[in-house]
């Protein structure tokens, strides 16, 4: 009998699925997000976000230039249940919006080039339209 043999055959039997959990990376759990709804502005953007039929949506638009304005869906969602990221992607641009459960009034919203350059870069705070009183 090949003791040498038996004995490397129960070590590797043994160690296999050690070192497939080791060497293997296990799948991410998905992170139930709340996706933010509404609007958010400065003096000079607007953006809208909503979440409907799985999809969420983003509409962003110039307040200095009502023609300048972009509606993207289906983000990417990363960061951590405390700091939540949405990531819309058109033709290599990012649109980031961040957002803090504990802090809802107000998402950070970034616009990166497809060179990784940050081009925009504002903290937006919610809008209610329903406290806007029209002439």
């Amino acid at each position: 009998m090949n003791y040498k043999a038996i004995t490397l055959a129960a070590i590797l039997g043994i160690s296999t699925p050690a070192i497939i959990d080791v060497a293997m990376p296990q799948p991410a759990l998905a992170q139930k997000f709340n996706y933010p709804k509404g609007n958010f502005g400065d003096k000079d953007w607007e953006v809208s976000l909503s979440f409907d039929n799985n999809v969420y949506y983003y509409y962003g638009e110039n307040r200095r230039n009502r023609n300048s304005n972009i509606n993207l869906s289906g983000a990417v969602t990363s960061g951590t249940n405390d700091r939540q990221v949405y990531t819309w992607n058109n033709n290599g641009m990012k649109y980031r919006v961040t957002w803090r459960p504990s802090d809802p009034n107000f998402i950070r919203l970034e616009v990166v080039n497809p060179g990784g350059k940050v081009i925009l870069n504002r903290i937006l705070q919610a809008i209610n339209y329903d406290d806007v009183i029209s002439p």
